[in-house]
């Protein structure tokens, strides 16, 4: 076999390499619409989600819960319900004030008892001889609905522009009943002690000034006993726009009387603010406070009402009582 020189082999290597590379004919358009021609039978492929049937259904269980999931916490199902009070705790609470509040009530029937043994013959006599405890009055002056609410008080006039005209009859006797959650404190205005006062604190009844009004000021320590109330704004310091003038002290401030409250070395009174004495206050007050009523049933309520003592900051501070309403209706005498 004869020797193959160099420049053969190259040539050689050089024609297979060619045909290793050479490219395939381009496919003509006539094979090529013949091979995408379907048969009559024949489906297009699926696409997208299709191709893939268990994604389907799984995408659809997602937001199945993701909905389910919303509508249970918006509405508060299931896992997202909030849990709805005890009631044994809320019934342990009310039976806990219920208890507290007849216990309140209980000594201040106690202490009742022996305030109005001490007080004075004339005094005694009124609470069983008064008109104001007769029972057609009694039904008259009891108003047993709730206080006021926040944005009914709001609605009620707290300020004027003067004092009002004198209207009241000055011969008649006027019974007042101040309804509290304690229970009714029926009092006998007295026109002939001081007609001025009288008659603005039936104007102010009338208008349902005190309905609604704190006890703010209540002294159960010390040497003055007090139940103080009349002030719109509940700290002390309102009044209804105007005071009153001073009349003339016709009796002492023993237990169950009604005075009006004014500032300490002010001539005039308090145009709506005024105080029960609960205890015989008379050596510790001077003359100058209007004396213009006096409780003739309920002073086991009075001695029962509840309220800070600003003048004593360690003596315990309850919540205020309210004055629910103040009704108030002549009487022959």
């Amino acid at each position: 076999m004869p020797k193959s020189t160099k420049r053969t082999l190259s040539k050689r290597a050089a024609r297979i390499q060619r045909a290793l590379h050479t490219e395939p004919p381009a496919p003509k358009k006539e094979d090529i619409k013949a091979a995408q021609k379907r048969t009559p039978n024949q489906k297009p492929p699926a696409r997208g989600l299709a191709r893939y049937p268990w994604a389907t259904t799984i995408s659809l269980l997602i937001i199945l819960v993701a909905v389910g999931t919303f509508l249970a916490y918006f509405n508060h199902w299931g896992p997202f319900a909030q849990p709805a009070p005890k009631k044994d705790e809320t019934a342990a609470n009310a039976t806990a004030t219920a208890t507290a509040d007849a216990s309140i009530l209980a000594n201040a029937q106690a202490t009742a008892t022996v305030t109005v043994k001490n007080m004075p013959a004339e005094q005694q006599k009124a609470m069983t001889d008064s008109v104001c405890v007769k029972d057609d009055i009694v039904k008259q002056i009891t108003n047993s609905s709730p206080a006021p609410s926040d944005e009914e008080f709001a609605k009620i006039k707290h300020s004027y522009d003067k004092a009002p005209a004198m209207t009241i009859d000055k011969n008649k006797t006027y019974c007042a009943g101040i309804n509290t959650k304690r229970g009714l404190i029926v009092v006998e205005l007295r026109p002939d002690w001081a007609p001025e006062t009288v008659n603005n604190f039936v104007f102010l009844a009338q208008n349902k000034f005190y309905d609604g009004i704190k006890f703010h000021r209540v002294l159960t320590t010390g040497t003055m006993h007090i139940a103080q109330t009349g002030d719109p704004k509940g700290d002390g310091t309102g009044d209804p726009g105007y005071k009153i003038p001073a009349e003339t002290v016709k009796s002492e401030y023993t237990a169950g009387t009604l005075a009006m409250a004014k500032k300490s070395g002010e001539k005039e009174n308090s145009g709506s603010q005024f105080f029960i004495n609960t205890s015989d206050n008379s050596k510790a007050l001077q003359k100058e406070y209007n004396l213009f009523g006096r409780i003739v049933k309920g002073m086991d309520v009075a001695l029962a009402i509840q309220g800070p003592n600003p003048d004593d900051e360690n003596a315990p501070q309850p919540a205020p009582d309210l004055i629910n309403h103040v009704v108030v209706v002549p009487a022959s005498k």
